[in-house]
């Protein structure tokens, strides 16, 4: 019920949003009213330093490659970067329709990654988990917004899985430097967050957890600068507050008391350099 509800809040603000902003003389003109054709393609190499549940503090170089491409006929595919103002991860889509500045699509993406978890008995390796939900992206009072919602889908080991999110960000202009800061939150309902946090009875080194649906809040800032036509250079930081179940799981528990260098929030800073084909 609670998923139901914010995924109604998020779509119809959307929606009233785009439906204020113009009216379309008919349906048919909001559906052939495609994304403009076009994409690009990015490798780079990344300097960051990170700390977490999931990693520990440190500093890490690696190549990059990230890009996007969108069809006349409405499909696109997505490999965003670090940098990206929301938070997201590789995507298939289809544009479905656009009212005004709102863009509304369906996605095939990701509501959570790999874990891998490796303590005696009780270890485990669970996959991630795809979504199969509907994505609109547009402008909110001056600010940028982007609404998801998704179910899990191709998942044998559990159903029912919600994905919900809903970010908000402002971008500036100075000069060469392009400024930016958003806030989102992750909602990830009882199901998912169980499957990958909670602790069966058969557990013999974990007491039983059941983990019930939570949030995560996430907060970025990051800038870019163009050092020629086609070089890039970005910067970043974030900050991300975990969902209560995951904190509290005896999982993450063990994993904090034998892991100095693991934190129960996670940040992210982040130089990297990209050539922009």
């Amino acid at each position: 019920m609670k998923t139901l509800l914010i995924t109604s809040l998020l779509l119809c603000t959307a929606l009233n949003f785009a439906n204020a902003q113009t009216s379309p003389s008919n349906l048919t003109d909001a559906f052939n009213n495609k994304r403009d054709a076009g994409g690009y393609f990015s490798p780079g190499f990344v300097l960051e330093h990170q700390k977490g549940l999931y990693q520990s503090e440190g500093f890490d170089s690696k190549l990059s490659v990230r890009g996007a491409y969108y069809f006349k006929n409405g499909f696109f595919l997505e490999i965003p970067g670090g940098s990206d103002k929301f938070e997201s991860n590789f995507a298939l889509g289809y544009n479905l329709f656009n009212v005004g500045d709102w863009e509304f699509d369906a996605l095939y993406s990701s509501a959570h990654g790999d874990l891998n978890y490796n303590y005696l008995e009780d270890s485990f390796e669970k996959n991630s988990t795809p979504y199969l939900g509907l994505r609109a992206i547009g402008t909110i009072s001056g600010l940028d917004a982007m609404f998801l919602y998704g179910v899990n889908t191709n998942k044998s080991d559990f159903s029912g899985g919600h994905y919900a999110a809903a970010w908000l960000g402002k971008s500036w202009n100075i000069q060469n430097w392009h400024l930016f800061s958003s806030v989102g939150l992750q909602y990830r309902n009882d199901e998912i967050l169980d499957y990958y946090y909670g602790v069966p009875e058969s557990a013999k080194y974990h007491p039983t957890f059941k983990a019930n649906g939570g949030f995560n809040f996430i907060y970025k800032m990051g800038v870019k600068r163009p050092i020629t036509e086609n070089w890039l250079l970005e910067g970043f930081f974030s900050y991300t507050s975990y969902a209560d179940s995951i904190v509290n799981s005896p999982y993450t528990q063990n994993i904090l008391k034998y892991n100095e260098d693991r934190s129960d929030a996670g940040s992210r800073f982040n130089v990297s350099l990209h050539y922009v084909f």
